[in-house]
């Protein structure tokens, strides 16, 4: 019985490898992006909040 060994061409892995990449960095882009809003959500209630009372107080 004879058995063939698979093997992946260089060109199919350097596309994988680049596509790895892309994925990572967008990955990296968004995980940025979430944190960047969520640190915005404390000044944003912060202003809903005591904005109004600060105006009456001009």
């Amino acid at each position: 019985m004879a058995t063939a060994t698979l093997s992946t061409p260089s060109t199919s892995r350097a596309r994988s490898t680049a596509s790895a990449a892309v994925l990572s960095i967008l990955g990296s882009v968004a995980a940025i992006a979430i944190a960047a809003v969520g640190l915005l959500v404390v000044p944003v209630a912060l202003a809903i909040v005591f904005l109004p009372t600060v105006i009456e107080l001009f």
